[in-house]
């Protein structure tokens, strides 16, 4: 049996027969009752929206979509809502490139998340706009206007070796959050250049604060997030307590 850990989950291969894995998951799940064991058989499974599949002994991975769900639906978010809304849709790009190894499988997902962003408001122009900004980021606009195999297997090695560098990043983040040099700091937001603000944010925070030794350090890091200002409509459709009659 090989296994190898991912954060607080256990993934093992099993070269016995299924009674034999049975019976070693009974006997686990027997001493300690606190783990939570889910077991199925077949030749696909589902693990976090990702559906694994072997396909005549080649592994085949793609992006799991629950057929009890409803189709193009974005996730909802608090705060500034078309901002939230594409960094989503800029990792759902992400992850489709990761997940599937062809391209014409690839951009399948691709049409579905652009449908879901014209089925819940959102124009062309801001669709073709964030497609614009990640093409240019990777050093992969070639493939907007060609379905080149090799220049989208290209495109997925730059983004494995971008992910493993964001994991360093998040991992030194966490390491500054413990030792407090991270500070969040919240502003209400409707609309207009949020860009300019932190630039000149942060430009005013370094000269005013820049004989403080702790806020002046090295390693601190301001990051500001945007607080959506809610409409009148919004407010006055907030749920109601339930009423007994109502149950």
């Amino acid at each position: 049996m090989n296994y190898y850990r991912y954060k607080d989950q256990l993934f093992f291969t099993w070269n016995q027969s299924e009674d034999e894995l049975k019976l070693f998951l009974d006997t686990i799940h027997e001493k300690y009752r606190h783990i939570h064991i889910e077991t199925s058989t077949g030749k696909c499974v589902q693990f976090l929206n990702i559906q694994i599949e072997n396909r005549i002994g080649h592994l085949y991975t793609c992006i799991y979509h629950d057929s009890q769900k409803s189709k193009y639906t974005l996730p909802y978010v608090i705060g500034h809502a078309k901002l939230k809304h594409s960094l989503w849709f800029r990792s759902a790009f992400i992850r489709a490139i990761l997940c599937y190894s062809n391209f014409f499988d690839f951009n399948q997902e691709k049409i579905y998340l652009e449908m879901t962003c014209l089925a819940n408001g959102y124009s062309s122009d801001i669709i073709e706009n964030q497609l614009k900004h990640f093409y240019i980021r990777f050093n992969a606009e070639k493939i907007r206007f060609c379905s080149d195999q090799i220049v989208y297997e290209r495109l997925r090695r730059r983004l494995f070796d971008f992910i493993n560098v964001q994991r360093t990043i998040s991992d030194k983040n966490q390491e500054l959050e413990d030792k407090e040099y991270i500070f969040h700091f919240s502003y209400p937001y409707d609309y207009g250049p949020y860009n300019q603000f932190n630039r000149e944010f942060h430009k005013i925070w370094s000269n005013r604060l820049k004989h403080d030794s702790q806020l002046s350090h090295k390693d601190t890091k301001i990051i500001l997030n945007t607080k959506h200002i809610y409409s009148l409509n919004t407010l006055l459709a907030q749920q109601k307590p339930i009423h007994d009659l109502l149950k």
